[in-house]
């Protein structure tokens, strides 16, 4: 066993979230507010009685445990391209949805709702065909402190939070014993040995399961600007899609999580 370093961290295997396949014919000209989710499905029991329609899927995850989510930066070609942001989404689940799942021969995922009761009605005087389980949602957010009250009570104000992956500082290429530049990463984008695409890129972040199930929101930033696959939205669509036609579709590259416990 001499140089095995034994660890206690018990971490999972990666999952990759993707956007849908057809992102790019759905969202091409569509208002740049509205955001791309990772991954977009809808949930197996969705239109279900006590289920929307619509309803979204999610990714179980097991709350309360340490997750790594690696997001990619976004690259067009070689031109790195920060102008998204991504929030992380968190759903907790009641045993509605364990039971059914038992019932119809699917996986179960984890559940900290114990209740299979309703909660309000799509239509408060609607049949009951409205009514709806309490599936609660929330976001990753940031406390900050304001400045010491002259009197009363201190104040911290909660806002929800987004995360913005940047390169500040570009990948140099250490030389191999040939004089060769090395390459650190590949078949992320086209072009490995370009100098963007060849070193890290993923940012990785580490952060607490917020509820049985996340989904993760890329937004715009400059929202005010339609979604355009083949203008300013080109790395996008070069990285998790198919570059504006100009690529084969890859289901391997998305946003990586893990999931686990952390040894101390």
């Amino acid at each position: 066993m001499s140089g095995v370093v034994l660890s206690d961290a018990q971490m999972g295997m990666f999952k990759v979230l993707r956007p849908m396949n057809n992102f790019q014919e759905v969202y091409q000209g569509q208002a740049g507010t509205i955001p791309i989710a990772f991954p977009c499905d809808l949930d197996p029991n969705a239109g279900d009685d006590g289920y929307d329609a619509n309803l979204l899927v999610g990714v179980a995850v097991p709350l309360g445990g340490r997750l790594l989510i690696q997001i990619p930066m976004t690259i067009d070609q070689y031109v790195v391209e920060p102008d998204y942001q991504y929030q992380f989404i968190w759903r907790t689940r009641n045993q509605a949805a364990v039971v059914e799942a038992i019932a119809a021969g699917r996986q179960p995922s984890a559940y900290h709702l114990p209740s299979e009761a309703f909660g309000r009605k799509e239509i408060q005087t609607g049949p009951a065909t409205t009514e709806r389980f309490f599936i609660p949602a929330a976001s990753d957010v940031e406390v900050f402190e304001q400045a010491e009250p002259g009197g009363g009570a201190a104040t911290l104000n909660v806002k929800q939070q987004r995360y913005v992956p940047q390169i500040t500082v570009p990948w140099v290429k250490p030389l191999l014993p040939t004089g060769s530049g090395g390459v650190w990463q590949q078949g992320v984008y086209q072009f490995s040995s370009n100098v963007n695409c060849s070193g890290p890129t993923f940012a990785p972040l580490w952060t607490d399961a917020g509820g049985d199930e996340l989904l993760i929101l890329c937004y715009k930033i400059a929202s005010d600007v339609a979604w355009d696959f083949a203008g300013v939205d080109q790395g996008f669509s070069n990285t998790y899609g198919n570059n504006d036609g100009g690529l084969p579709f890859n289901p391997n590259i998305g946003i990586i999580v893990s999931s686990g416990t952390m040894g101390g």
